[in-house]
């Protein structure tokens, strides 16, 4: 549901993968969003949940928890565009919604970008001391926030990356309510006992996605955006690009679903509670800001849940 740009995009991979799924519809309310080519146009979102065997949801945030409840509800499984829901408490309320027997799934498909596949491989075994990521460019319009609408896929990252667990440690920025700025730097602590830095700016005319990781031995530069990876040692200079995988990731992603759903485990793929902890992280990371949205320092402990 949903026919915008990335229902769009959801549309074409899935019609690449016709041995895997078979497009039943697809649903807007707004009659001047464009069909995609091979979709049949719905009427309603009751038709499009009572066609499918899966049900994606890529419309606006606000009406994530409202269409992804009423999916799972009928007994569908759900993969929900990130951030899962608006808010904290409408992602708890929608994990918990997901009954025995049906799967709830989080689009981040930034954990199916090559370089973080690549780098998720090579980390593994790894201690990992530091991750710092910046992301950076115009919001997409909407009441959330640069931090919920963009930075939820770096925190879920660091999680992804870090081994689990993310306590916050401070925050500083500006939630833009009273001002044109936009902006969030968040320290952070992992579950491996690694510390991070994240940097959103959701109004930078400057489109930037990048992640540095630090192990004992390397430290590790991507270009989330140019799909490039540079490893070095931790006492030299000299850099070597990594070879990557050259797979889009919202196929990556589909056919991990697919995998899923036939019974198969896939770290790479974003569940409910995943999708659910990283917006609780911005959440909990924006009160630091204050409620009139002035920049300020602050200290925040405790783990997500």
């Amino acid at each position: 549901m949903g026919l915008g740009a990335m229902g769009g995009v959801h549309a074409r991979v899935l019609r690449a993968l016709e041995s895997r799924y078979e497009i039943t519809g697809g649903y807007d309310p707004r009659l001047d969003a464009r069909t995609p080519d091979g979709v049949d146009r719905l009427g309603s979102d009751e038709e499009a949940i009572a066609r499918a065997d899966v049900v994606v949801i890529a419309s606006s945030i606000e009406t994530h928890a409202r269409l992804a409840t009423r999916a799972l509800a009928a007994g569908r499984h759900v993969l929900v565009e990130k951030p899962i829901c608006a808010t904290a408490a409408e992602a708890s309320a929608l994990v918990a919604a997901a009954r025995v027997g049906v799967r709830l799934f989080v689009g981040h498909s930034e954990r199916f970008n090559p370089v973080i596949r690549v780098l998720a491989r090579l980390v593994g075994a790894e201690e990992v001391l530091r991750i710092d990521l910046l992301r950076v460019g115009r919001s997409r319009p909407g009441g959330a926030s640069a931090l919920v609408n963009l930075g939820v896929h770096d925190l879920d990252l660091a999680a992804y990356l870090g081994g689990g667990e993310v306590v916050l440690q401070g925050a500083v920025g500006s939630a833009g309510d009273d001002t044109d700025e936009d902006f969030a730097h968040v320290l952070f602590s992992t579950a491996g006992g690694g510390s991070g830095h994240v940097y959103v700016d959701g109004g930078s005319p400057i489109r930037e996605r990048r992640i540095v990781v630090t192990t004992p031995r390397w430290v590790y530069h991507g270009d989330l955006l140019g799909h490039r990876l540079v490893r070095s040692t931790r006492t030299s200079s000299a850099k070597t690009d990594v070879p990557l995988p050259l797979e889009e990731p919202l196929l990556a992603q589909a056919i991990a679903l697919a995998d899923a759903l036939d019974g198969k485990g896939s770290r790479e793929l974003a569940t409910g509670a995943d999708g659910a902890r990283a917006v609780q992280l911005a959440e909990r990371a924006s009160a630091c800001f204050g409620s009139n949205g002035a920049a300020r320092s602050s200290r925040f402990q405790g783990t997500p849940g």
